[in-house]
């Protein structure tokens, strides 16, 4: 079962409705579909991706200008759907998705489509194309014989890892997050900067980590030191287990069980001490959820809207420590988005 809690004004956490929660609630399907084991979970600004292990892919909330991939005929769902054409068919199984604050993104292993909107070729599909109702091919890409093995996006740039090793990024490109500045990149640009094999990439608000394979954890920052992001990056993270970012921060899971975590930390974001081991983290945009390695699930960070449960402090935030988060049966898997929180257990 999948449960979720936080930000819910567009009805994006897929509950039924359109109120915000504070403790874990069953997601709802629409009837003639079946949610299978989640792979990975995004959010935008006011939806939702669900992958699934079998290469599905399901949306909730808003789907002003064809976000969510539903077609037109639907402004919007609080339950998730099936999003189109996407579906674990030979022609559309998908590997892995991403969300701007207005647009998503899926790659399959042999294209890479975009739907909804970005003034900030947050689409992908060539110069001055800002508004996409329907899922579209993006022209060119990947190159032929790569596919795309990872993927993430800030809140206006998108940035994809091929098989080779290879980055392209488009989309706001200002600040550097796509190699070289420059206003607008309507098209995914080869970023040449990066001397290593990347395997992971990970999007903040204004910026993008990359890093190479676990065993030598060679890794690299692209974007504006704000909050010192940048200057503070380690040189290598070799065993990580798992990186993710928020819009101000960067967390990196380390063998040991201990997170690694560097930026802005106005509402607790960063790690409290004293964190008991973990085996999997979920970066939201100003929160984190992390599960221990006994079961537990972890919150902490901005909670204004109820995703990190409670209590919170009088700004809204669970700084310096931490909320446990009670759920039913034995968990799976974590996500968080943009206030968002996601357990899926069993």
């Amino acid at each position: 079962m999948l449960f979720a809690f936080g930000s819910n004004g567009s009805g994006q956490l897929g509950i039924g409705h359109d109120e915000d929660v504070h403790t874990p609630s069953a997601t709802s399907i629409q009837a003639e579909s079946a949610l299978t084991e989640p792979l990975r979970i995004d959010a935008g600004g006011n939806h939702t991706l669900i992958l699934t292990k079998d290469g599905a892919v399901f949306a909730a909330g808003d789907n002003a200008n064809g976000r969510c991939a539903f077609g037109s005929s639907i402004e919007s769902s609080s339950k998730f759907r099936p999003c189109l054409p996407c579906g674990p068919t030979p022609q559309a199984r998908f590997q892995t998705c991403a969300a701007t604050w207005e647009a998503s993104v899926f790659a399959s292993d042999r294209q890479v489509l975009s739907c909804g909107s970005g003034v900030k070729g947050e689409l992908g599909q060539g110069e001055n194309i800002v508004e996409s109702a329907q899922a579209q091919p993006i022209p060119g890409f990947p190159p032929p014989d790569t596919h795309v093995i990872d993927m993430a996006a800030g809140m206006n740039h998108v940035v994809a890892v091929l098989d080779n090793g290879d980055v392209y990024g488009w989309g706001n490109g200002r600040k550097g997050q796509l190699g070289e500045a420059t206003s607008i990149v309507w098209s995914p640009r080869k970023i040449s900067s990066i001397s290593f094999p990347v395997r992971r990439v990970a999007c903040g608000r204004e910026f993008t980590f990359v890093i190479g394979d676990s065993s030598r954890g060679q890794c690299a920052l692209l974007g504006a030191d704000k909050w010192s992001i940048a200057s503070a990056a380690p040189q290598s993270v070799p065993g990580y287990i798992d990186v993710g970012a928020g819009w101000s921060n960067i967390y990196i899971l380390q063998r040991d069980g201990t997170i690694l975590a560097w930026g802005r930390n106005n509402h607790g974001q960063l790690p409290p001490s004293k964190l008991p081991p973990v085996e999997a983290m979920a970066a939201g945009s100003e929160h984190v959820l992390a599960k221990t390695r006994d079961g537990k699930v972890l919150a902490w960070g901005w909670g204004e809207h109820g995703n990190c449960g409670l209590p919170t402090d009088d700004t809204g935030n669970v700084a310096g420590t931490w909320n446990e988060v009670q759920t039913s049966g034995s968990v799976q898997f974590i996500a968080a988005g943009c206030a968002t929180s996601f357990v899926f257990a069993s």
